[in-house]
């Protein structure tokens, strides 16, 4: 009976401690978890006890769930005020922004990619720009084959798609003959199964089955976002990021 007893008072301490343990409900896309929050995420919850729940999605979405309350903090690759334009371009507005504190935890590559046949192995901005306004739609007129050039493109990450624009496109308009697909790893199949598709993305979009096209170097800032100042817990993962062990962790 004594042993039974003490068997159930350890069972409820377990479960007691399981509701109370803390965590961190975050939202964030793909190209900030692939950079930043991936690549910590185990090693903080084992020096902190505090779990990070992560709800999956794209910047815009990750915002408008803190927005909303849905989540505590938001990891978006993109800037602060970048954010609230696309936001705004997309018909959501924000109110009290400067409500919000942000943080920068990092930053994430942009890589290009083709199908792993494909003869091209470099592109220049100029060709890159050409490519992705429509200007230059044949792989011959880059020192590929002569085969057309199929155009892939994310509808659920705006900041990759805004950044890239800004940087390579000089904010010209995309071309209107494009593949649209969701999530990356979408993106990534298309350029596996089509010798003639080319995307761009986070590290998602990398695998055996499409080759890493040589271009300028693409970053974009990942950036945390709270309403108000980030609460004590959060706090614990901005410093295990940026001055803590996770900064090791943290490869691009």
């Amino acid at each position: 009976m004594k042993l039974i007893c003490v068997s159930i008072i350890l069972l409820i301490s377990f479960f007691m401690s399981a509701v109370h343990a803390e965590e961190i409900i975050l939202s964030a896309g793909s190209g900030p978890l692939d950079a930043v929050i991936k690549p910590v995420k185990d090693a903080f919850e084992k020096e902190t006890g505090i779990k990070i729940n992560i709800l999956f999605g794209s910047a815009s979405l990750a915002f408008k769930q803190l927005y909303k309350g849905v989540s505590e903090t938001a990891a978006v690759g993109t800037t602060f005020n970048d954010m609230i334009e696309i936001l705004k371009n997309e018909g959501f507005e924000v109110e009290e922004p400067s409500s919000f504190r942000n943080v920068l935890i990092g930053r994430g590559v942009i890589h290009t990619v083709v199908n792993k046949d494909n003869p091209v192995s470099k592109l220049s901005k100029e060709q890159l720009k050409g490519i992705f306004t429509g200007k230059i739609n044949n792989w011959k007129q880059v020192g590929g084959s002569d085969s057309p050039i199929i155009v892939v493109l994310s509808t659920l990450n705006p900041a990759t798609i805004a950044t890239f624009k800004k940087v390579i496109l000089d904010n010209e308009t995309y071309t209107t003959e494009v593949l649209e697909l969701g999530h990356m790893d979408e993106l990534r199949t298309a350029v596996e199964t089509n010798p003639e598709a080319i995307v761009f993305g986070s590290s998602a979009v990398l695998s055996s089955g499409v080759k890493k096209i040589d271009t300028p170097e693409i970053f974009r800032p990942v950036t945390l976002i709270t309403r108000g100042e980030p609460s004590p817990k959060i706090k614990k993962l901005i410093d295990f990021i940026l001055t803590g062990a996770g900064k090791k962790l943290i490869t691009e």
